[in-house]
This record gives structure tokens, sequence and C-alpha cells, in this order.
């Protein structure tokens, strides 16, 4: 955490949150599974405006301002292309996307330095196996290279930044080839767990952490039949 500047108040910095934050349409990722190396992608694909379903969803967000947390509400949205059904044992890709943000150049008066470390975390379903994935280009995204990256039983999508106030950011979209190893008649979902980033303001690093009001929302099922 940053030293304080005397001017800066904590109502201030917790705005800083909620700014940035309202300013993504948020990108959620596919549910694929099973045990899975650790992989980071590299961005290749070149950038094209999504083509699948957009889908809003609200969520309930926290800045940390000098270890206070401060509670806001932030609407986001997702687009999401993928097949409607693949059999057993079918290779295929998922495409998530999220929508182009500006990043703020002041809030309530006070300069906006950076924002940084978007991160967000998609659980990993049991009845798909991750194969590969791959990230699109993207808009302003600063020096740091974006990943798609598995942790556990998480996949994680970083864009690191630093994103400079004022630019208009197009964050990658990421395809996803997983194959379908579940049951038939059960579906591989599209959802999501957490958005984060920091914000930095006046020496300040304030994070942010967002979650869906309603718990895992499901955007998109693609449903496994017999093989």
């Amino acid at each position: 955490m940053g030293s304080v500047s005397g001017i800066i108040s904590l109502r201030s910095m917790a705005v800083v949150g909620t700014v940035l934050v309202s300013a993504l349409f948020v990108a959620c990722a596919p549910q694929p599974g099973g045990t899975a190396p650790t992989t980071t992608t590299s961005t290749t694909l070149p950038w094209s405006e999504p083509t699948g379903t957009w889908t809003s969803f609200d969520m309930t967000c926290s800045a940390n301002v000098l270890g206070a947390q401060y509670p806001f509400a932030q609407a986001a949205s997702v687009n999401v292309e993928a097949p409607l059904t693949v059999q057993q044992g079918e290779t295929f890709d998922m495409t998530v996307a999220p929508g182009p943000f500006v990043v703020p150049t002041n809030v309530q008066g006070f300069a906006l330095t950076s924002m940084s470390s978007v991160r967000i975390r998609f659980p990993l379903s049991s009845n798909a196996q991750f194969v590969d994935s791959v990230m699109s280009a993207g808009i302003n995204m600063g020096s740091g290279y974006p990943s798609l990256t598995i942790v556990g039983t998480d996949m994680v999508y970083r864009v690191p930044g630093p994103l400079a106030p004022g630019s208009t950011v197009q964050l990658p979209k990421v395809r996803v080839t997983l194959t379908a190893t579940g049951a038939a008649g059960s579906t591989i979902e599209v959802r999501k767990t957490t958005l984060s980033n920091v914000a930095n303001v006046g020496g300040v690093d304030v994070p942010t952490t967002c979650t869906p009001d309603q718990p895992n929302p499901l955007f998109w099922a693609t449903t496994i039949t017999p093989g």
C-alpha cells in the first residue's frame, strides 16, 4: 500500500474502486475441468467484434481503502460464443469477450495515476477437459502481457496493465479449447466467480474485488450428447 497524501480523504479513495469497476464490461469464462497442467496462453489472435450472446448481471464490489472495506453495487456484462451441443469426446471451442471501457483521468478532482492487475477467476467444471487457450489482441492494455492460466481448479484471466488514464481499453477475447468428457445430458457451463483490479490515486493503491450477486451465475450452457 502506498503512502497517503494528506489531501486525499477516505471517502474520495473509496470512490476510486466504484468508478474504475463501473467502467468495465466484465468477461466471464467457460467452466472446463478435470486435471490440467498450468497453462499460460499467448496473445496471437487478431481482435474482432464479439459475435456471441451478451448477458448482463449485477455484482457487489468492495474497495479496500487503508484496510477498510467500502462496498458498492455494479452492473456488468459478458459475450459468449459456443455451440449449443457437443458429442461425448468431442473437442470444441468457446470464446468469451469483455467490452471496451475508458479509464478515468480523475476521481472527485484527484488525478488517477493508473489502473492495473485486472484479474477474473472462473471455476473449472468436472465434465470437460481443458485442452488449450489463446487470447486475442487488445487495445491500450499497457506494457504487461495478458495471460490465461490454470491455477488449481480455477482458470485465471489476467491483464497486468498498467492502463493509462483517459485511454479506451479493449481487453482480449479468450478462446478456450475443451473436450467434452461428461455424461450425456450434462452441460458444460460458462460462469465466473470474481473480478479484481487495483487503482492508484495520489500514491495510494486501492484494491477492488467484485463478486456476482447470484453466486456463479450461468451465462451459457453447452449440452453433451451421446457420442
